[in-house]
């Protein structure tokens, strides 16, 4: 049952890494544009590899107020970007309320289907993730040896006079 359990959140963590990788969620609304001067990017593990991360300096096109116009920011992508990309800010409303900025290229792609359709994969994907960690954990447990037979417990035992007993010795002298 572990098992299962291990790869029913293996399975929601791939499902997760794929929708991410395909854009799926709520992009928000569009707060600006800019372009992006790329310094690096790497791939990301916590998206299974499939999500770049690049480290770029953005000017945008407005100032907004309490926002400067060139930062340093972090921009996801489904290919490695270099040189000068243009960019487009999401503004959406996070946990708690609070404003998360999503910054991606202008030209990415769009999702094949929406978020309903895609949290429907992820569930429906967790019943086969189940079953198949039931069948691994049930494989892994044919290969590990045979428990070792738990040692016979002696408390008490000398003490017992008669069936019964549990334990308590027979007072003397009392009936």
């Amino acid at each position: 049952m572990l098992s299962g359990v291990v790869f029913v959140v293996l399975g929601a963590w791939v499902m997760f890494s794929f929708g991410a990788s395909l854009g799926i969620g709520a992009a928000g609304t569009v707060d600006r544009f800019g372009v992006a001067q790329i310094r690096e990017c790497h791939r990301s593990p916590v998206r299974l590899w499939m999500i770049h991360v690049c480290e770029a300096d953005v000017t945008w096109d407005r100032k907004t107020p309490g926002r400067p116009q060139v930062t340093s920011s972090t921009i996801g992508s489904v290919a490695d970007l270099s040189g000068e990309v243009s960019v487009v800010s999401y503004k959406s409303v996070g946990r708690y309320g609070l404003l998360h900025y999503n910054i991606v290229p202008v030209d990415r792609p769009r999702p094949l289907f929406s978020t309903g359709w895609w949290f429907f994969f992820v569930i429906v994907g967790t019943i086969p993730s189940y079953i198949l960690g039931w069948f691994a954990g049930k494989g892994i447990d044919r290969l590990l040896p045979e428990p070792k037979e738990k040692p016979k417990d002696w408390r008490g035992v000398s003490r017992r006079t008669t069936p019964g007993m549990n334990g308590r010795r027979r007072k003397r002298g009392r009936r």
